[in-house]
């Protein structure tokens, strides 16, 4: 009403950056990683899991297809040596798929296999055994296979105990593919040349009677040293991809790390500003900055109470929540134009001066937008905007600059008007005393539906223990004995 002495006045800030939350509420398998690069880790880790369950389904389909074509004469293999490879090809590559499956598909758990830290080495294991078993079985036929395990685990991170293992592992597969070739597989004419004449299928105890020391030698020097050379070279270079991966990795997170610092620092600048600036234009009519600091705890405390309500969870996200707390020190800015006279004047405010302390709103929300123009944060000025020009402004349409009504006025203005309000009645003013906290929220309640959003008061009330306790805190009580 006319001459009525403006009873709010808001808290000083600092702004805080955000810690994203998307990745902590993201469910992962125990135990979780503690770190930015542990995640980072985690997740290319289950997309080189994801990306190897493609390369073993495809094995898998070619297993199969393999044996299809013997069966149409297209290959030369024994049938009784191509049927046992291939089917036993088909389960060793599909088994890591079908845990897959049977984890993430179909047991709706809500955590998945390609994210736990063991399941590259099932991965790699089955790989090992299906190309072990091709190798001996078919020989020269699938020799290639012999460099499949070092490229799925160049995919991942874990380059010591991985790469020592793939190198160990590879070498060891080399001789045991041609020896067991030349025991157990196909029929070859390379390892066998000059000792068979027909294609008669010779049994192992034939082939033993072959195996004399210079045969073996003959083996090792032709056939094990050719492989294991060339072998050793592609796991030397999947080496050298991971490596490489991890460097940029690295580089990445060194990046990454001098950003944050730079953001962290601008921040800091950003926020020292606006509380200087706060505490300033604060200390013209209330004497002390500790006005600002709380009144923006009463404000989070609402908004985080209000986010737990149904009507207001989706509208109140935590980047929110904290946009409204860092923006709520400048909802009085635009007071560094209104005289002191006005502002320090003790007895009741003439209509004329009144509609002078009026234009505070919206000279606020215009300082807001030319001193912080270069601030590369729209949603962060658009809230400072929002509660500098509408935290008067009332439920039923009766408030000020621009008579808005319900939920045409922000909801970041409506908290303000709650916690501004209630910290203006329960401390001393120059033109009033303090009352109690209690008596202060019993005030508010009564004009729920009429100023404030019964919404939000419905909320007020639920926490006014929490509410009372910290206004009657050794920081209120000390601000109070200030003023």
């Amino acid at each position: 009403m006319a001459g009525e002495k403006p009873a709010h006045r808001f808290p000083m800030t600092v702004r805080r950056n955000l810690i994203t939350e998307k990745v902590s509420q993201t469910k992962r398998l125990e135990p979780k990683p503690k770190t930015e690069r542990e995640w980072m880790l985690v997740a290319a880790d289950a997309d080189a899991n994801r990306f190897n369950l493609k390369c073993m389904s495809l094995l898998a389909f070619l297993s199969a297809l393999s044996f299809l074509l013997e069966e149409l004469g297209l290959f030369s293999v024994q049938p009784e040596i191509m049927l046992v490879s291939a089917l036993t090809g088909l389960v060793l590559f599909s088994l890591p798929v079908v845990l897959y499956l049977i984890h993430d598909k179909l047991s709706g758990r809500s955590d998945s296999i390609l994210e736990h830290a063991g399941f590259q080495y099932v991965i790699i294991g089955f790989a090992y055994a299906g190309t072990a078993l091709f190798c001996v079985t078919l020989s020269f036929h699938t020799v290639l296979l012999l460099a499949l395990p070092p490229l799925l685990a160049a995919q991942y991170h874990d380059r010591d105990r991985l790469f020592f293992w793939t190198l160990i592992l590879t070498i060891l597969l080399v001789p045991v593919s041609v020896y067991g070739s030349f025991f157990f597989g196909a029929v070859d004419r390379n390892l066998l040349k000059g000792m068979v004449s027909d294609e008669t299928v010779m049994q192992p105890l034939d082939r033993l009677a072959l195996a004399t020391p210079k045969r073996m030698l003959e083996l090792f020097l032709h056939y094990v040293i050719p492989r294991l050379f060339g072998v050793i070279a592609i796991v030397l270079l999947a080496d050298g991809v991971v490596r490489r991966n991890k460097k940029m990795l690295d580089r990445q997170e060194a990046l990454s790390r001098r950003v944050q610092e730079d953001m962290e620092h601008i921040t800091e600048m950003q926020s020292n500003v606006i509380n200087a600036l706060a505490t300033i234009i604060e200390n013209r009519d209330t004497g002390t900055g500790e006005h600002v600091i709380r009144t923006k705890h009463y404000v989070r405390m609402v908004a985080q109470a209000l986010s737990k309500e149904e009507d207001f969870c989706d509208s109140l996200s935590p980047e929110e929540i904290e946009w409204i707390a860092a923006a709520a020190p400048l909802h009085d800015v635009g007071k560094i134009t209104v005289s002191d006279t006005i502002l320090l004047k003790p007895a009741k405010l003439t209509q004329e001066e009144f509609e002078s302390i009026k234009t505070h709103t919206t000279k606020g929300k215009e300082m807001i937008r030319k001193v912080f123009c270069d601030l590369d944060d729209e949603k962060f000025l658009k809230t400072a905007e929002d509660i500098a020009v509408g935290h008067h402004e009332k439920w039923d349409g009766s408030g000020y600059p621009r008579g808005l009504k319900g939920e045409e006025i922000p909801l970041s203005a409506r908290i303000m008007a709650v916690a501004d309000v209630f910290d203006a009645l329960s401390s001393v003013r120059v033109y009033k005393d303090a009352i109690p906290p209690q008596m202060a929220i019993d005030v508010m309640m009564g004009e729920s539906g009429t100023h404030f959003d019964p919404r939000i008061m419905r909320v007020v009330w639920k926490i006014r223990d929490e509410i009372i306790a910290y206004a009657q805190s050794p920081l209120a009580a000390a601000e109070s004995q200030r003023s």
